[in-house]
């Protein structure tokens, strides 16, 4: 009984359907009767007609019937997309087309009067336009999920997919290519397939390229090894600069100056870079620069000296530091200006406000004597990052130490043209202590 009950409706659902047809069949031969005897002109007011069909029923598919219904309920469903993400990504748009597509297909089959060879070519365009649009739907599907995957918790990366996403287009979109240029001309894809064998050697070489940076583009994204608005240097390029852009063939670097260095992707796998995204993420930058000493003022400092030069704030802490250093026998050992120096630099890093003091390495320390004096090397962070910031941090920090270092009888090494030495006799004490006692206090 129910499954003559389902045969009866289905007859009553084709006979509709079969009569609905045969009513828009003759209205659209009453419509177009004018026009039967100029066949060029029919077939153009008949092409002109579909593709504003065409336009009309994907501005209704996407807007009444799509974005309310399947848009809204995908937003709901999964709390990973966004509206913003529909937007960007167009895929309701490409849904939108492929419907629209299929009902223009079918009026098509409603065209009373029409010649055999244009119905075909008609139905071979519309076809094409199916695939295209089936393509393009993958692709904006794919670049969804990549949205969707690069806000995890666990990503939390823009672009995360955006290597695979690339290559897949390109795939995507060159299978498309064959088999809409297949079904325009109503021939087999083998056919074409074929002939691409033929030349691929050719379009290896034509394209390498691209496809070097295409699967390079796959290892940048993927490996994270450089987004747009990280800081990275290539030495063998002139980049150094902020990532602008990265696409699947080439990588966009907006340097200091302005100006913008363009390098093929594949260049940041093959060659090595310097990416700075990690020192803004620690929240330090690198402090690295000596002061070189005049290696005729350094000498032992006599006790008097060691009393006057504790007036110098931090002195006190620097002895402590620089007699903890001092380990052999008593009286083997004496305190140094350039050893007091370099452990009241210690000091007074440890002590200032904007150098990281734990969880990152700091150290004063004397390198190899040179011809241009005796490097104390200060290897410490600043707790800013911002370049404009770092900059002045730093060279406060060592217009106080240079404005310190005579106090210690100890000079900075410099060319003697402005002003020659009287004789090779270690200098004494230049500045007093009662100086930076005096400013301490008034402070």
């Amino acid at each position: 009984m129910n499954q003559e009950t389902s045969e009866t409706t289905g007859e009553k659902v084709h006979g509709a359907i079969t009569e609905s047809s045969e009513v828009v069949s003759s209205s659209l031969e009453k419509w177009l009767q004018p026009l039967e005897s100029s066949p060029m002109l029919y077939a153009v007011v008949v092409s002109a007609a579909l593709l504003l069909i065409l336009w009309l029923l994907h501005l209704a598919f996407r807007f009444l019937v799509i974005r309310p219904l399947v848009g809204n309920k995908l937003i709901d469903v999964t709390k990973l997309l966004h509206a913003e993400d529909l937007k960007r990504s167009k895929v309701l748009s490409s849904l939108a087309s492929i419907l629209s597509t299929a009902v223009v297909s079918m009026v098509i089959d409603m065209l009373p009067r029409f010649e055999p060879n244009y119905l075909a070519d008609a139905h071979r365009f519309v076809d094409a336009l199916f695939i295209f649009f089936i393509a393009q739907f993958v692709v904006r599907t794919a670049n969804l999920m990549d949205y969707a995957y690069s806000r995890l918790p666990s990503v939390d990366r823009p672009g995360a997919l955006r290597g695979y996403v690339s290559v897949g287009t390109f795939l995507v979109y060159g299978g498309a290519l064959i088999l809409m240029v297949s079904t325009l001309l109503a021939k087999s894809p083998v056919y074409f397939l074929t002939g691409l064998g033929a030349v691929s050697a050719l379009l290896l070489i034509l394209f390498r390229d691209t496809l070097l940076s295409m699967f390079a583009n796959i290892i940048v994204t993927t490996g994270d090894l450089a987004r747009v608005g990280d800081w990275i240097h290539v030495p063998s390029s002139s980049a150094d600069g902020y990532v602008i852009d990265v696409s699947l063939n080439v990588v966009k670097v907006q340097n200091f100056d302005k100006t913008i260095t363009v390098l093929p992707t594949y260049l940041l796998v093959q060659e090595s870079f310097v990416n700075y995204r990690g020192m803004y993420k620690a929240g330090g930058r690198r402090i690295k620069r000596s002061i070189m000493l005049d290696q005729r003022t350094i000498r032992p400092l006599s006790d008097e000296e060691i009393r006057a030069l504790s007036a110098i704030p931090l002195v006190d802490k620097a002895l402590e530091l620089d007699r903890a250093a001092l380990t052999s026998v008593e009286g083997q050992d004496r305190t140094t200006n350039s050893g007091l120096f370099r452990h009241y630099v210690l000091a007074y890093l440890q002590t200032h406000p904007k150098i990281h003091n734990d969880d990152f390495t700091m150290l004063v320390r004397q390198l190899q004597p040179t011809d241009e004096g005796l490097p104390i090397e200060l290897y410490c962070f600043v707790k800013d990052t911002a370049w404009a910031a770092y900059e002045e941090v730093q060279a406060t920090i060592f217009d106080q130490l240079l404005a310190t270092l005579p106090a210690f009888g100890l000079r900075v090494l410099q060319g003697e043209s402005d002003f020659a030495e009287p004789d090779a006799v270690p200098r004494r004490l230049e500045v007093s202590p009662e100086t930076f006692k005096a400013e301490s206090a008034g402070s």
